[in-house]
């Protein structure tokens, strides 16, 4: 167990509070997770986003047989010496079909994409290149020996090393998968997520929301991105600020899920209850972090069960998510805690921060290439994450940003 965080005195932020730095919070993360070595074999027509959990090798080579590139004719090409002329035969060669013919010296045979290259050929020239009403061409010199064919396995050859262990599988490579005869695979199993919300101002979406009510905005977005991760989620609804409620919507979770993630109740608030609850039930590894938009983020275990607490604004929950949930749901599921992909992008902006936190803001590339920022900073701004398509990361010690300067850009979509 980890020392207990004194939230009494939490609440009034008193002089010299200590907000840990973002590398050092992910670093904690990191340290504390233990991925889940539960594996099973799937389909691989059903593999995506999951984890694999060994090695996996080329079954067949892709392609299988040497084919041809284009649509036009195949032939062999001539030696030093003889006739260039080559006379068409009436056949043609398609893919999905051996050729059991074999085609005689300077005679060519009309081939389809994708065809195989039939015996006694090793060379394509294109349709294009010959007259269309001829029965025989003449080979140009610009063509060379073996030219428009693909060879066996020129993509993966059979028994090569296609993806290692740890891979997260993404649609790309289930093509890859595939093309080799890799039928199936070995993954870790997908985690299971539960996810809840906290907050008596609270409604569903199966309820109209009075004037002092809101909607539940987290719950679709949180459980949507975990989703697209290739999880496993369970709604586990809205939560009123009440801590026992609380403890045990958490407690009823034990031996169901791997871990849950919490929105709300988080700061140091009187009704805010998942810190408190980490605090006094559980072991709170991480509590209020130097970044903005996101400080009030938390992270233990209740019955360990890791709980992960989310901001209740909508705009730091997304974000906290990206930084801090993804990379660790990532190592829990079998594969590597890493940061996020970035780019460097010129500003299209200025802009004057305060140094000893590391900010992220909403922001898009504009038609000129640069990037723009959204007008507001503030994490309610729901209207400004649907703006955008990713994030400007501003390091600890940056204190201005000039038109111009070099940023570090996050697309969402890499995450």
């Amino acid at each position: 167990m980890t020392e207990k965080v004194n939230i009494r005195e939490e609440i009034g932020l008193p002089k010299g509070f200590y907000w840990t730095p973002v590398p050092k919070a992910l670093s904690k993360l990191k340290s504390c997770i233990v991925p889940k070595k539960s594996e099973k074999k799937v389909k691989t027509f059903d593999s995506m986003g999951c984890i694999l959990s060994r090695n996996v090798f080329a079954q067949r080579s892709s392609p299988p047989l040497p084919n041809s590139a284009v649509d036009g004719f195949a032939f062999r090409y001539p030696k030093d010496g003889e006739s260039r002329i080559i006379n068409i035969i009436s056949h043609t060669i398609s893919p999905g079909k051996f050729p059991n013919e074999k085609i005689s010296k300077g005679e060519g045979v009309k081939i389809l994409t994708g065809g195989p290259i039939p015996p006694g050929t090793d060379t394509v020239i294109l349709k294009e290149d010959i007259s269309k009403q001829t029965s025989n061409f003449e080979v140009p010199t610009k063509i060379k020996k073996g030219e428009n064919t693909r060879n066996e396995g020129e993509d993966k050859k059979a028994g090569e090393l296609v993806l290692n262990k740890g891979h997260k599988l993404r649609s790309q490579d289930l093509a890859l998968l595939t093309s080799v005869g890799v039928l199936d695979v070995d993954v870790f199993e997908r985690l299971n997520i539960g996810v809840l919300s906290t907050g008596d101002e609270l409604v569903d979406d199966n309820k109209k929301a009075e004037s002092f009510q809101i909607y539940d905005s987290n719950r679709p977005m949180i459980i949507s991105k975990l989703q697209s991760w290739g999880h496993n989620t369970s709604d586990l609804g809205i939560v009123r600020d009440c801590e026992e409620g609380l403890k045990s919507k958490i407690k009823s979770s034990k031996g169901k899920l791997d871990l849950i993630v919490t929105t709300g109740g988080a700061s140091a608030g009187d009704r805010d209850f998942v810190s408190k609850l980490l605090n006094s039930e559980g072991d709170l590894i991480l509590w209020r972090v130097a970044i903005k938009p996101g400080r009030p983020f938390a992270m233990g275990f209740i019955e360990g069960i890791p709980i992960y607490s989310l901001p209740g604004n909508p705009v730091a929950a997304f974000v906290c998510a990206l930084i801090f949930l993804k990379p660790s749901l990532d190592l829990l599921a079998g594969g590597t805690f890493s940061e996020p992909k970035s780019f460097l992008v010129k500003t299209n902006f200025s802009k004057s921060k305060k140094k000893g936190r590391r900010e992220f803001l909403r922001a898009r590339i504009d038609p000129m290439g640069s990037v723009e920022i959204f007008k507001s900073e503030g994490s309610g701004r729901i209207s400004s994450l649907s703006w955008s398509d990713g994030l400007v990361e501003l390091g600890e010690d940056v204190t201005k940003i000039k038109v111009g300067s070099m940023v570090k850009f996050l697309p969402y979509e890499l995450f």
